[in-house]
């Protein structure tokens, strides 16, 4: 049999949560689909669906040989893309969403080498630091810093990026030289990042420090207020690096209260990702992997 025609028979039944709506979809008859996914769980030798006059569901195995269907039709799909497009030439609107920061600092820097590549390439890039479904905003793509924020994209890291926590010298003196210890910097005002998820690795709880003094949503925003002294910070390296390198802030507690934070790139599962997408996302990974 046809694993690979099998395979997108019962994915269309698992996506489309029945037979009939998945042989509309496919262009077949009942019987055709039916029959393609005794079949296969003959093939297998397990049963992938639950079935009722009414309804189909996924057994355990089932949801299981999903994920890897899905996996393997998309590697597939990529290939067969690659070899087709090889002879045509990126074009249309390239529509991205980016974090603020990371978009004014390092997107828009790269973007007229991006462009010259690709004249017939238009770009219209979104920057917000807050999530967003880029399915339903019609996104090309996201970049994502740390989070990615949804089990139904597909998410190839491109880069890392060192988060630390620094503070002003003007506050390192007010609070009599920087801290030694965790314990000293609970006494410590801080700037918080309100759009964080998790607890930085010095503490165990998010938001469990009384002494935070101010809260943003926005990246260089708080490092503004951190060189201004009202606070320590904890920011990635690409928002704080000139300044630390500058003196203008200093890095509290190195080696405790830091992490190393992957970069992402979103994107819709798609059957044919297009050729615009694909290359700004190899673009993107051959400018920053070694950030």
């Amino acid at each position: 049999m046809d694993m690979l025609n099998a395979m997108q028979t019962f994915v269309a039944v698992a996506e489309n949560n029945g037979i009939t709506a998945a042989a509309d979809k496919l262009g077949c008859s009942k019987a055709i689909v039916s029959r393609t996914l005794s079949l296969l769980e003959e093939r297998l030798d397990v049963r992938l669906l639950n079935r009722t006059t009414r309804k189909v569901s996924l057994t355990e195995a089932g949801t299981e040989y999903l994920e890897h269907c899905r996996a393997i039709l998309e590697q597939n799909a990529e290939i067969e893309s690659r070899f087709a497009e090889k002879s045509l030439e990126p074009q249309g609107l390239l529509r991205i969403s980016s974090p603020m920061s990371f978009g004014t600092q390092h997107i828009t820097p790269v973007l007229p080498e991006f462009m010259e590549q690709y004249p017939k390439v238009q770009v219209d890039i979104q920057m917000t630091d807050r999530f967003v479904d880029i399915v339903e905003q019609g996104m090309d793509l996201a970049i994502r810093i740390g989070a990615t924020g949804s089990d139904s994209l597909i998410v190839r890291k491109f880069a890392e990026t060192k988060h630390q926590l620094a503070a002003a010298p003007s506050l390192i003196k007010q609070m009599g030289g920087e801290p030694k210890t965790v314990e000293e910097l609970k006494n410590w005002p801080t700037i918080a990042y309100s759009l964080r998820t998790t607890a930085p690795p010095w503490q165990t709880t998010r938001g469990n420090n009384e002494s935070e003094r101010a809260r943003s949503n926005n990246g260089d925003a708080m490092l503004r207020l951190a060189e201004a002294g009202v606070g320590a910070a904890y920011l990635p390296n690409f928002i704080i690096g000139d300044a630390i390198e500058n003196g203008r802030l200093k890095v509290l507690l190195p080696g405790i209260a830091e992490e190393m934070t992957p970069l992402y790139v979103l994107y819709p599962h798609r059957r044919r990702l297009a050729l615009k997408t694909r290359v700004f996302i190899d673009f993107m990974v051959q400018k920053f992997s070694n950030m």
